[in-house]
């Protein structure tokens, strides 16, 4: 039997809004707010008399505190104004005071959902790490090659922490902005329009995994990110709730940014280590582990919305 909560979720996804009238409305807003946050940059950086191109292109580990910050302030504003206020405004636009039920944001999480979600994550880092080294091993053409080499030397200059307020920062820039944003885009809006368009979850799960990496225009971390999207797809799909998605995702990119504050010498030694090799059987173990919590988040959460 649904619960009265279920059947107005059922309701809503179901209503009379086309898809494709909220898809038009995404895509102006989300063309907008990338080119209003642009202009908010170029104000920023004229403010401050820096040129955003050139730190970008030059941001590194040796790169001085103010460019650091400046690299944090801009992505701060662009990634809001690319991914949260378009969502948030395009659900506000059709659903108004119903939004939050649309997002499936409307409900506090409950302990059990939120610690097996933020298992799951943790679960999949050696997975991660072993597609991510299936990843490299793809050759890649002379443009990507040189794209990733850029965006390899912007995330060393932008994980470089020498206090806690850059740690404070970059949780919030990495980590919490990144996971409020992007959830509501990628789970709360694409991956439900496509399951509305589709009626077939699992594809829509994929689908959106696939969008979702293909966005960050990182090709050696394409695959992992996938896999990310994925579980991430999978937990709003079996949940029913955006925070767990949001949780989680806030957790694998806060654990990253934690561990390299605290470990950031000993992990690069690791990694020079690793370079070369697989771990394979770290990697499937946390697939089959990955696989059976899955399974068990799916029933219960069933058992949970009867």
């Amino acid at each position: 039997m649904d619960s009265p909560d279920q059947n107005q979720d059922q309701n809503i996804s179901t209503s009379d809004v086309p898809t494709i009238s909220i898809v038009l409305l995404l895509l102006l807003g989300l063309v907008l707010g990338g080119m209003l946050g642009s202009g908010m940059v170029y104000l920023i950086s004229q403010a401050k008399g820096m040129e955003v191109s050139a730190l970008l292109n030059s941001l590194n580990e040796n790169s001085p505190l103010g460019d650091r910050n400046f690299i944090r302030q801009i992505n701060l504003v662009s990634h809001l104004m690319t991914f949260t206020v378009p969502s948030l405004l395009a659900v506000w636009f059709f659903y108004r005071r119903d939004s939050f039920r649309f997002l499936k944001m409307h409900q506090a999480p409950g302990a059990n959902q939120v610690s097996m979600g933020l298992l799951l994550v943790m679960l999949s880092f050696p997975l991660a790490q072993l597609t991510y080294w299936l990843n490299q091993q793809m050759p890649l053409p002379e443009w990507a090659s040189s794209m990733e080499d850029n965006a390899a030397g912007l995330i060393k200059g932008l994980l470089v922490m020498e206090n806690p307020g850059e740690l404070l920062l970059n949780l919030l820039v990495v980590a919490i902005v990144p996971a409020i944003g992007e959830e509501l885009l990628f789970r709360g809006l694409i991956q439900q329009l496509l399951q509305r368009a589709l009626t077939r979850p699992h594809l829509a799960v994929w689908i959106t995994a696939i969008i979702f990496s293909a966005f960050h225009l990182q090709f050696e971390g394409f695959i992992p990110r996938m896999l990310l999207g994925a579980i991430l797809g999978y937990l709003f799909l079996w949940t029913r709730n955006l925070w767990i998605p949001i949780l989680a995702h806030l957790l694998f990119n806060g654990f990253q940014v934690v561990a390299q504050y605290f470990y950031g010498d000993e992990l690069e030694a690791l990694n020079l280590e690793s370079d070369t090799e697989a771990n394979w059987i770290s990697g499937l173990a946390s697939l089959v582990l990955c696989i059976l919590l899955g399974r068990y988040i799916q029933k219960i959460n069933q058992v949970e919305q009867v």
